[in-house]
């Protein structure tokens, strides 16, 4: 029996095929305008024909003209959806192939302008690369609106409970074996970046504003004011006396002047996100309509729904009425008929009646869409990455296995995986080195792992067993000239923070790099044992990296079992060294400081004191 096709020959099988589809309804679109041209030429020729003839008028001939150019307008429309739909999807596969063969960085969503929610302070996602180019985010959005991509960049910095971690895991099985479902999202998506459009005004406008006064008054002359106008209208045209209708068209005048203020306010409002509305209702449309299975899917479909009436047919109705109301700007029917028929307030009044029904649903429903775009980005990664593995989380004493673990961001053809385990609470894992030797990387590893496990995403291990950990980094410190932050000041900061949350008494995975290294090493030594040992007291697990050989003696200040030494090494080749990358037992025996000063050109004489 033959096993699953591999996404990468999927994902090409299916761009060709919706490359071939797209070049056929380009060609559709393009006869469908021209069409549409020549009935135009002719409409103009059976205008003009009677100057030249200068007999007969031959504008009969306009009305099946007329209904031809219709009837071509809705079929290019149809086949123009069908255009932008196929587009969607190969940038989908174009895309996806580009992630399958490490192209990925070149993809313009890095996460910087679209949601995230920590930028300084101490948060792990200054040291892990979570955010901006060549970052987690950048490696598993899929998403295509802006609430998809804050969804995924909340998740991303907000663990979450071992339930709801379970639950998306299982979506994200659901939706890396279900293509058809990404497709029909990216196809949905298509035409304009959704991420683009402003959907916060228009949620401010849902869900706040006090309601019109007097709305009652208001509809009642919505409705008589313009039915006493054309009635007199209509008076005029067959007796020929103006005065009713005089009359009534100075009522409607001081109604417009009357509320114009307040009517024209809200219409502006809704004239921005008018674009959000139609993207969203085909977005919400799509995914009422999918397939899907797993209980945190179906709580998905299930929120997009108002007393038992679909989303997407309500989102259509207020794009419709706001589709209406913008006809206000068009000059012949703004100068002509919208006066006349108090066009604006009766739209404004329908809109309000919609936002009074349904405008607290309304983020509801861009929440439920930004998490299926969120699972989905875990499914592709999921199905794109078939070496990953989604955790297991275990009860008990803190926890962290894993078995060829390696670091997402890095080239799969050149990382190096590695087994690592830890012993437990209060335990600390003495990671020495080399210089280049890998170190950090083991350490943003482990890093990168917890925050793709505590997010519901899968992890770049084949396995993977922990306990629901809280993660505190001190990898990467940033000094501040405009603060008067000193490199040291700012690790002692940094350290602070981690002493402050490990006494909250929560399971505590703590990473520290080149711990203390601002400082001579007698005071370098006294300092790290200190936080070790006061760490490893409250019950915080952690790893601390060194390049420092006396600080891979910490462990003789800790009590038994509770301190562990492994390192990476390196190797001179001729001129060159030479790293594997790989862990191995017991503290470092050398440094290659001098060798790597020698290998770059510094080749001068260094002597021991």
């Amino acid at each position: 029996m033959s096993g699953p096709v591999p996404a990468e020959d999927e994902y090409r099988r299916r761009l060709a095929l919706r490359r071939d589809a797209l070049a056929n309804t380009q060609k559709r679109v393009e006869r469908l305008g021209n069409l549409r041209l020549v009935l135009v030429l002719l409409g103009l020729g059976l205008l003009l024909l009677p100057l030249f003839v200068r007999q007969g008028a031959p504008w009969w001939g306009l009305l099946p003209v007329a209904l031809a150019f219709a009837v071509l307008g809705r079929a290019l429309d149809r086949a123009q959806r069908q255009e932008r739909a196929l587009g969607g999807a190969v940038r989908y596969y174009e895309d996806g192939l580009a992630r399958i063969e490490e192209r990925w960085r070149q993809l313009p969503s890095d996460g910087v302008a679209l949601g995230v929610p920590y930028r300084g302070g101490h948060h792990p996602a200054d040291d892990l690369d979570l955010f901006g180019p060549n970052s987690l985010f950048q490696l598993l959005d899929r998403t295509v609106t802006a609430e998809g991509a804050r969804t995924l960049a909340r998740w991303l910095t907000e663990p979450a409970e071992v339930e709801e971690l379970r639950a998306r895991q299982a979506a994200a099985i659901e939706l890396a074996q279900a293509l058809d479902v990404s497709e029909a999202l990216a196809s949905a998506a298509a035409g304009d970046d959704h991420r683009a459009v402003e959907d916060q005004a228009l949620l401010a406008w849902a869900e706040g504003g006090p309601p019109l006064p007097r709305p009652g008054l208001l509809q009642l002359l919505g409705v008589v004011l313009p039915a006493l106008f054309l009635s007199a209208f209509g008076w005029w045209a067959f007796t020929a006396q103006r005065g009713p209708m005089v009359w009534t068209g100075l009522l409607i005048i001081a109604t417009v002047v009357a509320t114009r203020k307040m009517i024209g306010a809200r219409a502006q409002v809704l004239s921005g996100p008018e674009r959000a509305l139609s993207r969203y209702a085909k977005l919400i449309e799509t995914v009422e309509a999918l397939p899907l299975s797993s209980p945190r899917l179906k709580a998905v479909q299930d929120k997009l729904r108002v007393q038992g009436e679909p989303a997407a047919a309500r989102i259509q109705r207020l794009r419709r009425l706001v589709e209406y109301l913008e006809w206000r700007l068009n000059a012949f029917f703004g100068l002509s008929l919208s006066p006349a028929l108090l066009w604006e307030l009766n739209l404004v009044l329908r809109t309000e009646r919609w936002r009074q029904e349904t405008g607290p649903a309304l983020r509801g429903w861009f929440l439920a869409i930004g998490e299926l775009e969120a699972l989905a980005s875990f499914g592709a990664l999921l199905r794109e990455r078939p070496d990953y593995c989604l955790p297991t989380f275990v009860e008990g004493p803190a926890t962290f296995k894993a078995q060829g673990l390696s670091h997402p961001l890095i080239d799969r053809k050149k990382v190096v995986a590695n087994d690592l385990s830890l012993d437990g609470p209060g335990s600390v894992l003495l990671l020495s080195g080399s210089n280049m030797s890998g170190k950090s990387t083991l350490l943003r590893s482990v890093g990168l792992a917890v925050v793709m496990a505590r997010a519901g995403a899968p992890v770049a291990a084949r396995q993977l067993e922990l306990t629901p950990l809280e993660l505190m980094t001190s990898v990467r410190i940033v000094d501040s000239l405009a603060a008067g932050t000193s490199h040291f000041y700012a690790e002692l900061l940094r350290l602070k923070a981690i002493v402050d949350r490990a006494k909250d008494g929560r399971p505590l995975l703590y990473l520290l790099d080149e711990v203390l290294h601002g400082t001579n090493s007698r005071e370098r030594y006294l300092g790290a044992v200190a936080v070790i040992r006061w760490l490893a007291s409250t019950g915080a697990m952690g790893i601390v990296t060194t390049h420092d050989l006396s600080l891979a003696k910490v462990k003789e200040r800790l009590p038994p079992q509770k301190a562990r030494n492994q390192h990476f090494s390196d190797e001179v080749q001729g001129d060159r060294i030479h790293f594997d990358y790989h862990l191995r037992d017991g503290p470092i025996q050398s440094t290659n400081a001098l060798r790597l000063m020698r290998a770059v050109g510094i080749d001068l004489d260094y002597e021991e004191d």
